[in-house]
């Protein structure tokens, strides 16, 4: 369809551009606002790290485990129409979890939210791409879609930090509940009546793979999130999520394979392309993980507060505006995607492997603006080109279930990441303390002796509380020279990865992008 077609006549692209923008905004900021400052969740909510992290991925199962019915739904309706169901769903739960002070409700708010809001996203994308006339402008739109994906973490932090210390926690969803209203209505007001595509007959939508799915990926949701806190098979409710994660993965395939209408079509991995893809989005995903260590040396070590950090984050935006920029070129001019995927990887390498040298008590917070550029640059030249190979890489029938599939991917690394990152926190940060406190006892002993002799030459004139307070003193170093190695450890091994990868590509015969136009409509992963 033409814009006019979709739009009312008269209005200007900038105007419709801006709306989109003010529809997008406020719907991805939902995805980091549980994690945008987590002492404040876990202050507001009286919950642990863990949980706020899990009201997060609660909220991308809903997205994920929706999407293959969100064309279904959206078929159904007019674009106008569907539009403002969508921001009404928006809305009322984003106003439901203002209201509520329950943990528990709360994720069931959260996941319902997912659902909602990859209802919403994928209008205000397909409406980018109906404005767009030229396949060179597709993959540029591809671009700003994916560095605002990039962005909207830090973008979160930069909004929320000002006030994070002068408002109550939960108030967070009530903004964003107002957000939505003046895109809402704007978006409302210039759209006409018709439909992005034409109104086709559509069978009944396959509500038990939905629940089957839906209950697979809180279940693997539950038990990589907690699996290493809980100490994995000796808790029982990990054990319970792992038996409904296997039974619903046992279901769902077989349900899949004899299905006539399948919900995700498991021909997608025959192709060896398509293959190639989710394996550089895990290793993209599992990378951009560590960043976590990063932002929370910042945080822990450098004592920055929210509003510092996000300015800081800053410099992670420009990043992957440049490195988007990048590759959006490289797209245009048909550079292979090996070669594109190389040059990302090596970027998110130099700023890990600079990373490891960078982490110690004390530091200067203007060395860090490099790294964070450099792996905002990374990540920027590789996202963008990993989704459009896949999109390309399969024939024109399985671009649906390509792109549900490429987002339940991007999840699962999502999922893996946060589960590595537990394992090192929790196993690995203790393994150093005890390697740290069964040092030589000479060692430890000069250690305790220097604190003990500068507290009871400064502030403290009584021997005891200099002993005690040496003892405090030690503990707490200890601990910050155990994070620190955890980190570094990590990165080390996130290190590894990356030069496997680089190998692994560097050796692979060459891939190309097989279809010569993208569908500016369905094929939008998120």
């Amino acid at each position: 369809m033409e814009r006019q077609e979709i739009f009312k006549s008269g209005i200007p692209e900038w105007g419709i551009r801006i709306c989109i923008f003010m529809l997008l905004i406020p719907n991805l900021l939902l995805f980091s606002i549980s994690t945008a400052n987590v002492s404040a969740a876990c202050g507001f909510y009286g919950i642990d790290p863990n949980d706020a992290q899990f009201s997060l991925i609660i909220l991308y199962a809903g997205l994920v485990s929706f999407f293959p019915l969100e064309r279904h739904c959206s078929g159904f309706f007019a674009t106008k129409d569907y539009l403002l169901i969508s921001l009404l769903a928006e809305v009322i739960t984003a106003y439901a979890a203002y209201l509520t002070r329950d943990f528990m409700l709360l994720l069931i708010i959260r996941f319902i939210q997912g659902a909602a809001n990859i209802s919403l996203v994928a209008i205000s994308i397909s409406l980018i791409f109906n404005i767009l006339k030229t396949e060179r402008s597709r993959e540029i739109g591809y671009s700003v879609v994916y560095c605002i994906l990039l962005c909207i973490s830090p973008l979160t932090i930069l909004l929320t930090g000002p006030f994070i210390d002068q408002v109550d926690y939960n108030q967070f969803y009530l903004y964003c509940a107002f957000a939505f209203i003046p895109g809402g209505i704007f978006g409302y007001l210039i759209l006409n009546g018709n439909r992005l595509s034409p109104k086709v007959s559509l069978p009944p939508p396959d509500w038990k793979s939905f629940v089957i799915y839906a209950t697979m990926l809180v279940a693997l949701s539950y038990t990589l999130t907690y699996g290493q806190q809980l100490n994995w098979l000796s808790s029982a409710k990990v054990r319970l999520s792992m038996a409904l994660f296997l039974l619903g993965l046992c279901t769902h395939v077989l349900r899949q394979k004899y299905s006539s209408r399948p919900y995700l079509n498991m021909n997608i991995f025959k192709f060896k392309s398509y293959r190639m893809g989710i394996f550089m989005l895990v290793v993209l995903y599992l990378a951009r993980g560590a960043f976590n260590f990063s932002t929370g040396y910042l945080s822990q070590f450098l004592k920055f507060s929210p509003e510092h950090l996000g300015y800081f984050l800053i410099y992670n935006m420009a990043g992957a505006i440049i490195g988007t920029i990048i590759s959006s070129r490289m797209l245009l001019k048909k550079v292979p995607p090996r070669l594109i995927w190389i040059n990302g990887l090596l970027f998110v390498l130099l700023h890990h492997g600079w990373m490891i040298f960078m982490f110690s008590t004390q530091a200067d917070e203007s060395a860090f603006i490099l790294p964070l550029l450099i792996q905002g640059i990374g990540t920027g030249l590789l996202l963008t080109p990993i989704i459009v190979f896949m999109v390309t890489t399969v024939p024109e029938e399985l671009g649906p279930t390509a792109v549900a599939t490429a987002v339940s991917f991007r999840f699962f690394s999502s999922l893996l990441s946060i589960a590595l990152i537990n394992y090192f926190q929790l196993f690995g940060a203790q393994t150093h303390t005890n390697r740290f406190e069964l040092s030589p006892e000479t060692t430890l002993a000069q250690s305790r002796l220097n604190i003990y002799q500068q507290l009871l030459n400064g502030r403290y004139s009584d021997h005891q509380m200099a002993d005690e307070g040496a003892n405090m003193l030690l503990k707490n170093s200890i601990d910050q020279q155990s994070i620190l190695k955890t980190a570094t450890d990590y990165y080390v091994l996130i290190c590894i990865m990356l030069v496997g990868a680089i190998l692994f590509l560097a050796i692979s015969p060459a891939i190309h992008y097989q279809k010569s136009a993208l569908d500016s409509v369905r094929d939008i992963p998120v």
